[in-house]
C-alpha cells in the first residue's frame, strides 16, 4: 500500500513538472481584487503558488478536523471513566445490605415463612 502511494505521488509530481515546463514561457495577469493586479507573472509560478496554497489550506482544514475529533474523544473518555466509576460504586454499594434487611424481615418458622407485617397467610378452602 505504501509503495502504491509513493508511485501515485511520483506520477503527480512528474505530471506537474511536465505541465509547468510546457507553460514556462507564458505570462499571465493576475487580478486579485479591485486595484490589485499582478502583471506579467509566469504561468508556472502562478500554478505553483496556487497548488501550494491549496495544499496548505487542505492540511489546515484536516488539522482542525483531527483536533476536533481528539477533543470529542477526550470528552467521551472522561464521561466513560465517570460512568465506570459510578458502576463500580453501585456494584460495591449497600445493595447487599438491602438484600440482608429483606431476608431478616421474613422469619423462617417450622410451619413456613412468617409474613413480616403479621398478616396471616391465606387459608386453604375445605
Amino acid at each position: 500500500m505504501r509503495l502504491l502511494k509513493i508511485l501515485i505521488l511520483l506520477f503527480i509530481i512528474l505530471g506537474l513538472a511536465v505541465m509547468l515546463s510546457m507553460n514556462a514561457k507564458q505570462v499571465v495577469n493576475i487580478w486579485l481584487m479591485p486595484g490589485k493586479v499582478y502583471q506579467d507573472v509566469s504561468l508556472s509560478t502562478a500554478l505553483v503558488i496556487t497548488i501550494s496554497l491549496g495544499i496548505l489550506l487542505g492540511f489546515m482544514i484536516g488539522l482542525l478536523q483531527i483536533m476536533e475529533h481528539q477533543l470529542t474523544i477526550s470528552k467521551q473518555n472522561k464521561q466513560l471513566k465517570k460512568l465506570r466509576t459510578e458502576i463500580n460504586n453501585l456494584r460495591h454499594s449497600g445493595l447487599d445490605d438491602e438484600v440482608f434487611q429483606e431476608s431478616e424481615e421474613i422469619a423462617i418458622t417450622p410451619d413456613g415463612p412468617a409474613l413480616p407485617s403479621g398478616d396471616a397467610p391465606p387459608q386453604p378452602e375445605k
